[in-house]
């Protein structure tokens, strides 16, 4: 039973080399539209959605035809293939994950994942298979088109003729996490509590790893030299006799073994860790920047490709790594667009990204271990940034970043200013600091929750807004707590200020908060019907009363002076920031690097 199923996206681009570090991140992006002097010209149709920095999901597994023409899967549904320097990226159901991949050739190729998902490729396109599987696959392997088998949870095993899928008993109900074998009478499957199946052409049969770990993956180099890995560290082999545990010199999760001809064996998972096969030991150490590596395959011949967290993908040809991909090691939680062609971007793993020449730069400043939260400017050569432990950073052109830290380390979450010479930054337990354009100085909010917002007209009218329910106005001398109708368990994670005495709070649960009032004090807030109950994250908005809020799920509604209505940008991320730019373009930011622009 299968069906043709469309993709949410697909579409190729041609890999520009080598990605160092963080130096350059690129990805499908379409040039900016500028305003000119009058605006935007010739506008015809409807504004859109498009994608400016593509989201790069957890890579969990990788197979290929030769070391430049291969196939990735991995989280919300997502796969890549890389065909000699070209990738080309398709997406299907944003709630299963993929798991598993193998093929024979390029028109023969099976992707598996959650709720016994699979899609067969044919060289063109992706077509849905029934597998027979009510639970999640793991792992897949074949030792021919017409002799495939994929493992999954409850002990989940189905095969595969090269037709159509069945199911088979495993004999036992433990979950399931590889299969792998020299031949269609020689498989081995692995998973839970050190669990080893064996096939020998005619039955599945149990047999002793002497461990009680789980063993997430199962490979050898011939019949009588076989590894398994797993929890804890846990390393088993076998011998053609029996399994033997190993010494690996690490706790960490093993996901994925694997070797070359004439070489040793290496390991990869938790943390970045990476095993290589001694004469006695494992030798461990960490590479990747310490991040989770899952996925491996081999040419049989000199090259070892690694799949992990955020699209990383590396390669292994002895005697050199090289990163294919280095990924987005980063959610963005702030966005800025000072000008209709040009986006700041700012977040985890202390990125500062400039859209530039049809891709991005990261510009950040070099501190260590920080995370950025928060973006505010009012030129495109004039920004400041906040993050964790209390980290302020200010870019203006060309010259070196200008930083500070708080001496109390508070988490920063927010920064909003009038000019460069009154700006306020919030965070950590009612934290509120000033700077007048020299220095900064601590303001006593009256608060000890933590704060995740803010934005104000004047120097006399200023809003906070954070955890369970706390609104804070400012009116030029001292902070002081609004009454909130919403429930106080709420969190308040946006607020944005218009003239005319308009102003709109956002929060978990879909909550929207609007307040029109002389600086705020003494006229209530009024709760809105904002159409959904996702949480929200970022409200943005124009001087005619369009406002914007996105949020979980990628939800995004629209708020036209009246009423708020749902919009789709056809992305399931969740968005965490957004702003207009000059132009009215919407700009819109979240988890996995995810960058969506909305307008003409």
């Amino acid at each position: 039973m299968s069906r043709r199923l469309a993709s949410r996206k697909h579409y190729p681009y041609r890999l520009p080399g080598t990605f160092l570090g963080m130096l350059l991140l690129l990805s499908l992006i379409p040039v900016l539209p500028g305003c000119g002097d009058d605006g935007p010209a010739d506008i015809v149709g409807d504004p859109s959605w498009s994608v400016i920095l593509e989201p790069e999901y957890t890579v969990r597994a990788v197979w290929g035809l030769t070391s430049s023409d291969y196939f990735t899967v991995g989280e919300f549904g997502s796969i890549r293939h890389f065909d000699h320097g070209i990738w080309t990226t398709w997406q299907f159901d944003y709630a299963k994950d993929l798991l598993g991949v193998w093929g024979s050739d390029r028109q023969n190729v099976l992707a598996v994942g959650e709720n016994g998902v699979c899609y067969q490729y044919d060289g063109q396109e992706w077509i849905g298979r029934f597998t027979h599987s009510p639970t999640k696959l793991n792992g897949i392997w074949g030792s021919d088109w017409t002799n495939v088998y994929a493992v999954g949870d409850n002990g989940s095993l189905v095969y595969f003729d090269g037709e159509n899928w069945s199911a088979l008993d495993s004999g036992t109900d433990m979950d399931l996490y590889s299969c792998w074998g020299t031949g269609p009478d020689n498989i081995y499957v692995c998973g839970s509590e050190g669990t080893m199946r064996h096939f020998d052409g005619q039955q599945w049969e149990s047999q002793e790893t002497n461990i009680d770990q789980v063993l997430d993956s199962v490979w050898g180099f011939g019949p009588d030299d076989i590894y398994a890995v797993g929890g804890v560290g846990s390393i088993v082999h076998y011998d053609g006799v029996s399994w033997t545990p190993q010494y690996s010199g690490t706790n960490e999760r093993l996901w994925s073994v694997r070797g070359l001809p004439g070489h040793e064996p290496v390991a990869i998972g938790k943390g970045g860790i990476f095993l290589t096969r001694g004469e006695d030991d494992w030798n461990p150490r960490i590479i990747a920047e310490g991040r989770y590596m899952y996925g491996m395959w081999d040419d049989h011949d000199s090259t070892i490709l690694m799949t992990g967290y955020n699209g990383l993908l590396q390669r292994m040809t002895d005697p050199a790594w090289q990163i294919i991909n280095v990924g987005h090691t980063h959610w963005i939680k702030g966005v800025y667009s000072p000008t209709c062609d040009r986006v700041y971007a700012v977040g985890k793993q202390g990125v500062v990204l400039q859209s530039q020449g049809g891709g991005w730069q990261n510009i950040a400043p070099p501190i260590e271990d920080v995370d950025y939260s928060a973006i505010w400017g009012e030129a495109e050569d004039d920004f400041f940034v906040v993050g964790s432990d209390g980290i302020i950073a200010r870019y203006r052109g060309g010259r070196p970043w200008e930083t500070w830290r708080l001496q109390s380390e508070a988490n920063l979450e927010a920064i909003w200013g009038r000019n460069s010479g009154d700006i306020y930054a919030v965070g950590a337990e009612g934290t509120i600091v000033h700077f007048d354009g020299v220095s900064w100085e601590t303001m006593n909010s009256n608060s000890g929750e933590a704060l995740h917002s803010i934005m104000g007209r004047s120097r006399h009218e200023v809003y906070a807004v954070g955890a369970n329910g706390t609104i804070l106005f400012f009116n030029g001398i001292i902070w002081r707590e609004m009454e909130n109708p919403a429930d106080d368990n709420t969190t308040l994670t946006g607020v944005w200020c218009r003239e005319g005495m308009q102003t709109v709070v956002v929060g978990t649960s879909g909550l929207v908060l609007n307040h029109s009032g002389v600086l705020g004090e003494d006229t209530p807030w009024l709760v809105q019907d904002s159409t959904t109950q996702f949480s929200l994250y970022s409200v943005s908005g124009d001087g005619e009363g369009h406002v914007y809020a996105v949020g979980n799920n990628g939800v995004t509604i629209a708020y036209d002076g009246e009423s708020w209505s749902p919009m789709s940008p056809g992305h399931h991320d969740r968005l965490n920031a957004a702003d207009l730019d000059p132009c009215g373009n919407l700009i819109a930011a979240g988890h996995w690097g995810t960058i969506l622009r909305h307008g003409f």
